[in-house]
């Protein structure tokens, strides 16, 4: 009976650990492949621009917890806005990320991302390492992505580049505008910042 207990205990550990490596792993490729069909698009000389910007911004707002990013760039400020304005923030966020995230991929044709590994923080929590190294000069770059399981779908909440966060940069940039020129500010600023891209 004892052993039996045991060998059940074992089987359902195991299943466990394969289950918890599976994320990570999985987590793993999301990052993998989502840079890799980047960089296919923005090398493909038979795309036009115009063409690569919408295919990269498609990427981006299907790998991204863009909503969770919106909340979280808002910061303390959010609750002092009332539906309406968050409604019309969030909607402005979404197409100022897609664009931000595409005019700057294409700055990175030189550059190949590699997964050097992960780290389970919890059950729905996983940092991906990864380095990015440049071909003409060979400098190599630290980038961690900080991806979560939302509803059974992986998303990026996050790029930690050489240990600084670009969620947090965001975040006290929006907070600058906000406490200087208020909501309707920050939202004349995206409103700016798409029109130019």
């Amino acid at each position: 009976m004892f052993k039996t207990n045991l060998f059940i205990k074992i089987i359902v550990l195991c299943l466990l650990t394969s289950k918890l490596y599976a994320f990570e792993k999985d987590a793993e490729q999301l990052i993998q492949s989502t840079t890799n069909d980047a960089k296919q698009i923005i090398l493909n000389k038979d795309i036009k621009v115009e063409k690569k910007k919408e295919k990269l911004e498609k990427i981006a707002l299907n790998a991204v917890d863009v909503d969770g990013l919106s909340r979280f760039t808002l910061g303390a400020y959010r609750k002092d806005l009332n539906e309406e304005q968050i409604k019309k923030y969030t909607k402005l966020f979404k197409i100022f990320f897609a664009k931000n995230i595409s005019s700057r991929l294409q700055n990175y044709s030189d550059q190949n991302i590699k997964v050097t590994g992960s780290k389970k923080i919890s059950n729905n929590y996983v940092i991906v390492n990864s380095k990015m190294t440049s071909k003409i000069d060979s400098q190599i770059i630290k980038i961690d992505w900080r991806v979560f399981k939302i509803q059974e779908k992986l998303v990026i909440r996050d790029l930690v580049v050489e240990g600084l966060s670009l969620a947090k940069t965001q975040r006290e940039e929006f907070s600058s505008i906000l406490s200087s020129k208020g909501f309707d500010g920050l939202i004349t600023s995206l409103n700016n910042f798409i029109s130019k891209n």
